[in-house]
């Protein structure tokens, strides 16, 4: 039984990454879901657990103005929630054709299925997940983040108020209409 899981669980990543080598555009992305495909089942044992940044490790009230005296001190928070938290999800991202796109669904599929598969390895997955405290370092890691965003979105806020310049990124450029 070990073996046909230790077998299966083989062909599953070579499979994974050999549809992350014949990529179309978004290499970088579908390593890293490969990636993340293929440790499910060391995520789900407490192997290997999520990691939370410093900066999101150490937030606890995401509405406190401490230390926040001037728009300097505004922006070095808002830079350092920017460099662990990634770019938001308003802003523009590159144009993509329609060849662009569909090669992009075929891969989203890929890792979709890498996914599921390594999924149902471990039987009893839920138990074993609340078992090993997965599903809680899962779950702080979660918050984590979210606590982060709240906060970004309430230093953006609060150095408005005190009038930063350039505290509120622009809004993206709208689509343009055709006649």
């Amino acid at each position: 039984m070990r073996v046909r899981t230790f077998v299966k669980f083989a062909v599953m990543a070579v499979a994974a990454l050999s549809v992350a080598s014949c990529s179309t555009g978004r290499t970088a992305d579908t390593r890293r879901g490969v990636t993340s495909a293929t440790t499910i089942p060391l995520r789900d044992v407490g192997l290997v657990r999520p990691e939370i940044p410093l900066a999101l490790r150490n937030l606890q009230y995401p509405y406190s103005t401490a230390g926040l005296t001037d728009c300097p001190a505004v922006a070095r928070a808002i830079n350092q929630l920017d460099a662990a938290l990634g770019p938001e999800s308003y802003q523009p991202g590159p144009n993509r054709n329609i060849w662009d796109m569909s090669g992009d669904f075929i891969e989203d599929q890929a890792i979709q299925a890498a996914e599921d598969t390594m999924e149902d390895l471990i039987p009893f997955r839920s138990w074993v997940r609340r078992l090993s405290g997965a599903n809680r370092a899962e779950r702080d890691a979660i918050r984590a983040v979210a606590n982060g965003q709240q906060r970004r979105t309430f230093l953006r806020g609060y150095g408005a108020s005190l009038g930063c310049p350039n505290v509120i990124p622009p809004p993206p450029p709208a689509a343009r209409q055709r006649n």
